[in-house]
């Protein structure tokens, strides 16, 4: 059973390679996710987390007022 696991032919195919990193990726994100949880819930504020995403600002889609001039 050792031997399969420990062999290189385990790691030769790009699909096991790429599930892999996957798996690896989304333990990483949970693990991130988990520890900003618990700081929220013992009340410290995460600055990084509060900035606001770019193009949320408000746009206003009013006309903008045309000055005349007097005659």
């Amino acid at each position: 059973m050792e031997g399969i696991i420990l062999g290189l032919e385990a790691l030769t195919s790009p699909w096991s390679i790429i599930g892999g990193v996957s798996l690896l990726a989304v333990v990483v994100r949970l693990v991130a996710v988990g520890y900003m949880a618990e700081e929220e819930k013992a009340g410290h504020r995460l600055s990084w987390v509060d900035w606001p995403i770019p193009g949320t600002e408000e746009t206003s889609f009013e006309e903008e007022e045309v000055l005349r001039l007097a005659a």
